[in-house]
Parts: C-alpha cells; sequence; structure tokens
C-alpha cells in the first residue's frame, strides 16, 4: 500500500499543484484566525470566575468549546464555498483506507523526533539550568484525578489532532504553498504550529513533527493520514510520560 518514496519532479509538482488547488481564499482564513484569536482572549478571562481547583476541568470545557466552534465554522465556509471534504482535503469515506499508512509515515519520522527532541531539550537545560517543565496538557494527563486524566487523553489524542490538522494542514497549509511554495509554506505553517503552543521546549520538536505533517498530507493528498500520524503522536507521548512516572 505504501507509494514509492522517490518522487520524480513531474510528480513533486503535479502533487504541490494538488495542494495548492485547494487553498481557501484569503477572507475566508482571515474569518477562522479571527474567530480563533477571539476565542482565545474571551478563554484568558474565563479562570477569574472559578477556584483553584477547577481550572483544570474548565480549561477542558473551554478547550473543547474553541474546538467546536472553530471545526463547525470550516465547515460552513466549506459548504459554502461548495466543496466536500473530499475535494477540499482528502477526507471523504474512500480516502479512510489511507488511515493505514500514517503508522508507517510516523515510524520513518520517529527517530529524528527522539534525536531532535533530546538535543533540543539537553541544549535548554544548558542555556537555562534548568529542568524541562512539562505543557499543561502533558501535566494534566499525570497528575489530575483518573475520570479528568481520561477525559484529557481523549482529547489530546482525538479531538486535537482533528481540530490541529483541519487549520493548520487543511485550512493554511494549502494557501501558504499556493503563494509561497512547498517549501516556504512547510516551513511558515511549522513555525506557526510550533509557536501556537506557547511551550518552548517543544518547540523545535513540534516544527518537524509538523513539517512531517505536511510532507505526508503533500504526499497521499489525504488529511486522514496526517490526522492519524498526530494523533499517534499524542498517544506515544502520553505513553511515554506515563512509563517515565
Amino acid at each position: 500500500m505504501l507509494e514509492r518514496l522517490s518522487i520524480p519532479p513531474s510528480d513533486r509538482r503535479v502533487l504541490t499543484g494538488q495542494i495548492a488547488s485547494r487553498a481557501w481564499s484569503t477572507p475566508q482564513i482571515g474569518i477562522v484566525l479571527g474567530a480563533l484569536l477571539l476565542l482565545y482572549f474571551l478563554a484568558s478571562f474565563v479562570g477569574i470566575f472559578f477556584c483553584e481547583e477547577q481550572i483544570p476541568m474548565v480549561r477542558l470545557a473551554t478547550t473543547l468549546l474553541i474546538y467546536t466552534v472553530i471545526v463547525v465554522l470550516i465547515a460552513l465556509l466549506n459548504h459554502r464555498r461548495g466543496g466536500s471534504w473530499a475535494d477540499t482535503c482528502g477526507m471523504g469515506f474512500r480516502q479512510l483506507k489511507r488511515l493505514a499508512l500514517s503508522p508507517v509515515f510516523y515510524l520513518a519520522t520517529l527517530p529524528l523526533l527522539i534525536v531532535t527532541a533530546n538535543a533540543w531539550h539537553l541544549l535548554l537545560r544548558y542555556v537555562t539550568g534548568r529542568e524541562i517543565e512539562l505543557q499543561d496538557v502533558a501535566q494534566a494527563v499525570t497528575q489530575e484525578p483518573s475520570w479528568l486524566r481520561t477525559l484529557y487523553i481523549l482529547t489530546a489524542v482525538f479531538a486535537a489532532p482533528l481540530f490541529e490538522e483541519v487549520l493548520f494542514r487543511g485550512m493554511i497549509f494549502p494557501y501558504l504553498v499556493k503563494h509561497a511554495g512547498l517549501a516556504k509554506g512547510t516551513l511558515l505553517i511549522s513555525l506557526s504550529f510550533a509557536v501556537m503552543h506557547f511551550h518552548p521546549p517543544s518547540f523545535v520538536p513540534l516544527v518537524l513533527l509538523s513539517a512531517a505533517l505536511c510532507l505526508a498530507y503533500w504526499r497521499t493528498g489525504s488529511l486522514w493520514v496526517s490526522i492519524g500520524m498526530h494523533a499517534i503522536h499524542n498517544a506515544v507521548t502520553i505513553l511515554a510520560l506515563h512509563n517515565g512516572g
């Protein structure tokens, strides 16, 4: 099932053209990003209405609400532009079988991810003299009560990959490829993807992960593959945290 990884220049142009042809308009992207920024801004004030022990649950509920609103907004805009999920990002039912490629692409990326993450963490420890702090979500899946921890894990493995891939790879990536080319588009979306996680220790590994997700989507033409890779990565990370704890 795995297609050849050696791609002639003519085929590379075809694959790049396919992604570029799926580009959204500037106003459509502006609407989604504007709504996302507004929601995150409003969410920053939610914590003042709850006590400290309620914050983890409130944070999770707020995150899921933001995910839902943005995905629904993207779906409405996609419907208005007359596109199907299959046409827009290769997420039709017929492309579901390509999920089987996700473990293959992820395993091919994993050694480089591990080496890069360890090197980056060592550099940060050397420069700052401090131990690496986990992301808020990572802390939640290791420290919160079992029922809340389960919800965080389900969100990290299923909801977050779907939301982030539809937004970053499905919507913004084709726009950048169309206007800046494959290499620059991959770099720009990967830097944005890493910055949006607001966690410096994860910055370089996330840039690399994002680049792998972009190339998997470009190679297969189906966002299902990058969603599957993203879900596997989050699941592996959670398992590593539990084993390390």
